[in-house]
């Protein structure tokens, strides 16, 4: 027994050597692959970090590309412009002269038209008094007879009289009248109107002067004073205007709120006229009133 005692003593130191040197060389060979693999792992490393740099390089000398291209571009876009402004630059200061030449031209003729106005507003005042002037002249009342007694020509015989003749024909007279109406010189055309029913009475013209007495009555909305006018015109023999005049009697009576008036002269229109072009407004007031026209229920039936 103690024999194999000291026989394990002795050759346990031999085997622990021997244990221990498998155990090197086993840790050196795991690190030699170690080694191998983290310099294989380096090489993929550099491999990828070339073809990066590589990549990178591409894009570098991509940009500069670009850069060099929009250069070349913005350089040749700004070549045209510079071009075309210098081509545009002289047609737009000439039309820009031009357009002032025509302001100018127009500032003149303004003037000038101006100037031509005032001018002709005096020619018209001159022209406005002369007519005045002879108006005056023609309406001058006749000269009366000397107060002691009528004169005696030679030989006993009394100087015989003539009628007075107006100064104006009827024609002259309507026509300054109407002029002046159709210019609005309101208080002008009246005078004129009035004197021509009184120069020269019974006539289609005195009628015709009377109608328009009333009408510019009945656009002034002096309805009272309009009625008072038509009823003078309906006075007279029945003539071109008594249609209209009893027509707008009835509308100025009407908008005078004289109703019951309004009516009578309405009826009396219709009855008299129901064929005329002022017929189918008169019936339209009519009822408005609260009144049937007259033969509305003969049409009915």
């Amino acid at each position: 027994m103690k024999r194999l005692l000291i026989f394990a003593l002795a050759f346990s130191p031999a085997l622990l050597l021997g244990q221990k040197k498998d155990d090197i060389i086993a840790i050196q060979r795991d690190l030699a692959n170690l080694e191998d693999k983290v310099t294989q792992l380096q090489q993929a490393q550099n491999d990828k970090l070339g073809s990066l740099q590589s990549m990178l390089q591409q894009a570098v000398d991509a940009s500069a590309r670009v850069a060099a291209s929009l250069a070349a571009m913005q350089k040749e876009m700004e070549s045209k412009l510079n071009d075309q402004q210098t081509k545009l630059v002289t047609p737009v200061a000439t039309l820009g002269a031009k357009v002032d030449q025509m302001a100018d031209d127009l500032r003149s003729v303004s003037v000038n038209v101006a100037d031509l106005a005032r001018k002709m507003d005096g020619i018209n005042t001159k022209l406005d008094d002369i007519s005045n002037a002879i108006r005056t002249i023609g309406a001058q009342p006749p000269v009366p007879a000397p107060t002691g007694g009528t004169a005696v020509a030679p030989g006993g015989t009394a100087p015989q009289t003539s009628p007075q003749v107006p100064a104006e024909s009827a024609e002259t007279m309507w026509t300054n009248a109407y002029r002046d109406y159709q210019m609005n010189n309101q208080d002008l055309a009246m005078q004129e109107f009035n004197n021509i029913v009184k120069t020269f009475p019974g006539t289609d013209t005195a009628a015709n002067a009377q109608y328009y007495i009333g009408y510019m009555y009945y656009n002034a909305k002096q309805y009272d004073d309009a009625v008072k006018a038509f009823d003078v015109l309906l006075s007279f023999n029945e003539n071109s205007k008594t249609q209209d005049a009893l027509y707008y009697k009835a509308v100025s009576l009407q908008r005078a709120e004289h109703r019951t008036l309004a009516a009578a002269a309405y009826k009396e229109f219709l009855n008299k006229y129901p064929q005329s072009e002022h017929a189918d407004q008169a019936r339209k007031n009519l009822r408005a009133l609260g009144i049937n026209p007259p033969g509305s229920a003969r049409r009915r039936e």
